[in-house]
């Protein structure tokens, strides 16, 4: 059984979510960008790679 590498999304729309890897990256990405796209104007959420010591590897809503 492969243990999968796992980070989860704070705040947000894409709160509650997890990025699941089956290998560890070499380079994770440092930010993700989240373009919500609809009939009114582009929406962009960024999120940052921060680690915690209670749940691991988390993106974190960016703060404007």
């Amino acid at each position: 059984m492969t243990i999968p590498y796992v980070a989860r999304f704070v705040g947000g729309p894409l709160d509650g979510r997890e990025e699941i890897w089956s290998k560890p990256l070499d380079e994770p990405r440092q930010t993700i960008t989240h373009v919500h796209l609809h009939d009114g104007p582009k929406i962009e959420h960024h999120y940052d790679l921060h680690h915690s010591d209670q749940f691991g590897w988390e993106y974190r809503l960016r703060e404007s």
